[in-house]
């Protein structure tokens, strides 16, 4: 999903470009292959949003995305994961 630098931008260049690269990475992490899938939304949410509140590290954005896309996911609820008892 390219970021796209509107008319009368928002962002600079530069923005949108740590962006994009955010998003690659965590649509690479997560094998995303369409920008229609539901994880690509959550990217691209995800980035814009913390790049919104100051967060300009693409590294961090991606890792970011990717742990929201996980928990995001709706194959996967809370009731369907058993948690394994641990004992000291």
């Amino acid at each position: 999903m390219p970021f796209d630098n509107p008319p009368n931008p928002m962002y600079s260049q530069a923005d949108w470009d740590i962006m994009q690269a955010a998003y690659d990475k965590a649509a690479a992490t997560l094998v995303v292959k369409s920008s229609s899938d539901e994880e690509a939304r959550i990217i691209a949410e995800t980035v814009m949003t913390a790049f919104k509140r100051g967060n300009k590290d693409v590294n961090s954005l991606a890792a970011l995305a990717v742990i929201i896309a996980v928990n995001s996911h709706p194959a996967v609820s809370p009731s369907e994961v058993r948690q394994e008892k641990r004992y000291a």
